[in-house]
């Protein structure tokens, strides 16, 4: 009978081999989303564990898109982990930054966040 603990490493090296899930991307993602989280200290709790969340999920998304794309003659970032982080990083604030565009100026005595 194998042990609990190898029994775990291969179930969970199945599962990852199973995903296909590129462990760079992953990181440098996650990576994003965490750098997200800390530097909008101003929204709710919530608000920022679920925009990081987002954020690292379209992040990893958006790699293989940023890892091919040459921007302004400067390009590609070819590695994984820096195109995941890149991603991770400006996706949500750039989405955010759309919205309140198309939205328009807040009313008197309205805040954002």
């Amino acid at each position: 009978m194998a042990e609990p603990s190898t029994t775990g490493i291969v179930v969970a090296g199945a599962i990852g081999a199973g995903l296909m899930i590129n462990g760079e991307a992953a990181i440098g993602a996650l990576c994003g989303g965490v750098l997200y989280f800390v530097a909008n200290a101003e929204l709710s709790i919530l608000s920022r564990v679920a925009l990081s969340l987002v954020s690292v999920v379209m992040g990893y998304l958006a790699a293989p898109m940023l890892a091919g794309m040459t921007l302004f003659g400067v390009g590609p970032l070819d590695l994984p982990g820096p195109a995941a982080f890149v991603a991770s990083s400006g996706v949500v604030t750039a989405t955010l930054a759309a919205i309140k565009a198309r939205r328009g100026p807040a009313p008197k005595g309205e805040t954002d966040g």
